[in-house]
């Protein structure tokens, strides 16, 4: 499943519904997925994609995790100099996490994010603060191509794929 490229469901009616039957809160099917479905067609991102990684992410909008919606971070984009925050040393502290000063910017950020690992340049304002480290390093034309590349996490990538069907990419 291509990072690149229109939406791989034509209609965000069809992958709301499957948000639903997958247990996404409210606030993720009704305010992020449609962010996301917009800052993935105008960065040429599949949307479908980026709001399957968010919902890996997330916690289906849950923000179970360290990271909690306060920071308006989707995709859980790390800041890149770690160690200049004394005291943290681990990379799932919530403050290794971007903040963002709200969901169109962290939405924003997650598209231009995905971009970058595309090896696909932006044109206009850069609002991810990872975008110049990331870009042209290990390059990935799948969403499966991110797990050990840019995740830790092998599966990483397989995961966001099998959310993907689950939303109804065939």
């Amino acid at each position: 499943m291509r990072i690149i490229g229109p939406p791989s469901i034509g209609d965000l009616n069809v992958v709301l519904d499957r948000l639903t039957v997958e247990g996404a809160t409210t606030q993720f099917r009704f305010e992020l997925a449609p962010l996301m479905w917009a800052a993935g067609s105008e960065y040429v991102i599949d949307p479908v994609g980026m709001i399957a990684q968010s919902f890996l992410e997330t916690g289906a909008g849950k923000f179970g995790g360290r990271v909690q919606p306060k920071v308006y971070n989707p995709a859980g984009i790390k800041i890149r100099h770690m160690e200049l925050i004394p005291g943290v040393t681990d990379g799932d502290n919530p403050l290794s996490h971007t903040m963002f000063p709200n969901w169109q910017v962290g939405v924003r950020a997650q598209a231009q994010h995905l971009r970058a690992y595309a090896g696909w340049d932006i044109d206009g304002e850069i609002v991810d603060p990872r975008y110049l480290f990331v870009i042209g390093k290990h390059r990935c034309e799948r969403f499966s191509e991110l797990g050990g590349k840019w995740a830790p996490s092998l599966a990483y990538g397989d995961r966001i794929e099998a959310i993907m069907r689950r939303l109804g990419v065939v």
